[in-house]
């Protein structure tokens, strides 16, 4: 949506929303401010800030409100302002009030396969395409998009909504407020063969995925079924596009891992735990609670809890950066090696 296209807000609802206070010049109170960046922005525009060369470009272009710190805004702001504690926060905040309503229209659409056994509660909606099959449960006010698939036996929590074209193997179970992002595809068997004479024998994996409340996976992820027992993910955990988890994997609370990660099997992962972009974890790896991974690392060990890690093989960056210091003074230190020689 478009900054044109947004429904706005006035500053007294900003306000109430970021539980802000108001500084500056006093702005129309009926007028409705559109969110929009700090480049795009004119008399109609809303700009957060939590950066001194954003709020100075707002400014400079006539932004009609403009939220941001009271160190960012000082005590007598140019514009009309909001301060608030933790700009980021209030961004969050507003963004969430003018999010378009991407749900199906309410109801089962016609073209939706809707098993006879399902059980969907009440004001759920199934978009054009759907298929739901047999003994599924789908909580209130589920949103089920367009080709999405819910397999057998799978149960949704209320409020959760699966965007068009996801895919939900059987017997999974989803908590409350779930959201899963087109092509993300959670329960597909893990990747576990055998040696044999005939070649590779595969693993059966009978188990299932849990995913708890809040927890958010992006577009084109994929989170394996376990062997026997579940592969879990844990409360409010949000987990970007084109992720791999591996089977048997447990996942704690709180934790952010970022695309195009990939966690092998039976790793566990504490809570508030962050893996940057493209980071990989070897299976049967424990990364303890508060530990931060750093972008392209590679971990094959334990991590402590509250450690920060990186490189390949991660270590710990205090190491790294010290490597990476020495190694650029290797040329230095050979020459003066060679030169204690000759003498």
């Amino acid at each position: 949506m478009s900054a044109q296209q947004q429904p706005g807000l006035t500053a007294g609802q900003v306000e109430r929303i970021t539980g802000g206070q108001p500084l500056g010049p006093v702005p129309d109170g009926q007028r409705k401010f559109r969110l929009a960046l700090p480049g795009d922005a004119d008399g109609g525009s809303l700009v957060v800030a939590w950066e001194r060369a954003a709020l100075g470009e707002a400014a400079g272009r006539g932004a009609g409100l403009v939220v941001a710190t009271v160190e960012l805004l000082g005590a007598e702001p140019a514009v009309p302002a909001v301060a608030v504690a933790d700009a980021r926060r209030a961004f969050a905040l507003l963004s969430r009030e003018l999010v378009p309503d991407r749900r199906p229209p309410p109801g089962v659409a016609p073209s939706a396969d809707v098993h006879t056994s399902a059980r969907l509660g009440a004001d759920v909606r199934v978009g054009p395409a759907a298929a739901i099959g047999a003994d599924c449960v789908i909580g209130d006010a589920c949103s089920i998009g367009a080709g999405a698939v819910i397999g057998a036996g799978t149960s949704i929590g209320a409020g959760s909504v699966i965007h068009p074209g996801a895919y939900v193997y059987p017997g999974v179970q989803l908590g409350r407020r779930v959201i899963l992002h087109s092509g993300s595809v959670i329960g597909a068997d893990g990747f576990g063969f055998v040696a044999s004479p005939d070649g590779p024998l595969k693993i059966e994996h009978l188990g299932t995925v849990t995913l708890a409340d809040d927890v958010e996976v992006g577009a084109g992820t994929t989170i394996d079924r376990g062997t026997l027992g579940a592969t879990a993910v844990g409360a409010r955990t949000k987990i970007d596009n084109l992720v791999q988890v591996g089977h048997n994997v447990t996942i704690g609370t709180d934790c952010l891992i970022a695309g195009q990660s990939a966690i092998g099997g039976s790793t566990v992962l504490g809570s508030r735990v962050t893996l940057a972009g493209n980071a990989a974890i070897a299976d049967h790896v424990v990364i303890e609670d508060d530990a931060v991974i750093g972008a392209l690392s590679g971990v094959n060990r334990r991590v402590p809890a509250g450690e920060f890690w990186f490189g390949i093989p991660a270590e710990p960056r205090r190491d790294w950066v010290r490597r990476r210091y020495l190694q650029g003074r290797l040329g230095e230190i050979w020459d003066y090696v060679k030169g204690q020689r000759s003498k």
